[in-house]
């Protein structure tokens, strides 16, 4: 039984992706993080890569994978224990720091059980998260004023300073901050509602991969909160992933907030799994 590791995003394909594929929702993180780095690469660009995949012994099959561009999130699927303890011996093995890792609760558990007998160190907990995936789009019952509409580049610096509010706020977008707003400008997959000329709130998604579309992030400023702008926004950026093909639109939430998730179950999401975020 073993992890094993390649940069090269087509090996990684080749050894994991029928195993991504099969469950799209709950690898949503691996999936998008793998599609940014063949985009940035495309783009020429290389950012520090690290893919892994693991199988148990004399199996051919991937039962358990992680994205990671180092210093950024590191997304992993489910673990076993032993992939959890293998996980944790490696990355505290690694030149370039483990930082921050995503994965649901149980994985989680396993993975800081394993850390602390490899490091003699606790991780530190992070936010609890709340997959979500939109089942029937439910509009509210009251617009609010204005309209959506798909930012430009002439929005990228207000894009910037939301998205940096956002990340005081709510924490890392997981990803270098300019190459997370580029990306989502090059394709359209930001929106922003607009009352009059004045935006007042945002919302980006994912290039839809294996049928899904991750919906982050939605941001309204608090001087506009509480009128119906971020229902309004993630509504119409919903129904956008829904045009470009996804059968799967997901989100996750921060369960700390419960205006958000109330906002959400309104619109037509359900739950899928609960996730942590620990770092190192």
């Amino acid at each position: 039984m073993t992890w094993f590791i390649t940069d090269d995003p087509e090996v990684f394909r080749s050894e994991a992706e029928s195993f991504l594929a099969a469950r799209p929702d709950l690898h949503t993180m691996l999936l998008s993080g793998l599609d940014t780095i063949e985009q940035l690469r495309s783009g020429g660009k290389n950012p520090p890569t690290v893919l892994g995949w693991w199988r148990e012994p004399e199996e051919t099959a991937t039962t358990a994978a992680f994205v990671w561009t180092p210093p950024h999130l590191l997304a992993a699927s489910r673990l076993s224990q032993v992939a959890a303890a293998h996980l944790a011996r490696l990355l505290s093995a690694r030149t370039h720091p483990f930082t921050q890792l995503l994965a649901d609760t149980a994985s989680v558990r396993a993975f800081c059980e394993a850390w602390r007998t490899t490091t003699g160190s606790a991780p530190k907990h992070g936010p609890h998260l709340r997959l979500y995936r939109l089942e029937q789009l439910v509009r509210p019952d009251v617009a609010p004023p204005g309209a959506p509409r798909a930012a430009t580049e002439g929005d990228r610096a207000l894009l910037h300073d939301w998205c940096t509010r956002f990340v005081m706020e709510a924490g890392s977008l997981g990803a270098d901050l300019d190459a997370f707003i580029d990306e989502r400008l090059s394709r359209g997959g930001w929106r922003l509602w607009a009352v009059g000329d004045e935006p007042v709130a945002m919302a980006a998604m994912t290039s839809v991969v294996a049928g899904t579309a991750r919906i982050t992030p939605v941001y309204t400023p608090p001087g506009q909160r509480g009128r119906g702008y971020g229902s309004a926004v993630t509504t119409a950026v919903s129904l956008a992933a829904r045009d470009a093909g996804a059968e799967h639109v997901l989100l996750f939430t921060d369960l700390a907030n419960p205006a958000s998730n109330n906002v959400y179950r309104r619109i037509g999401y359900r739950p899928v799994l609960d996730y942590r975020i620990v770092a190192s």
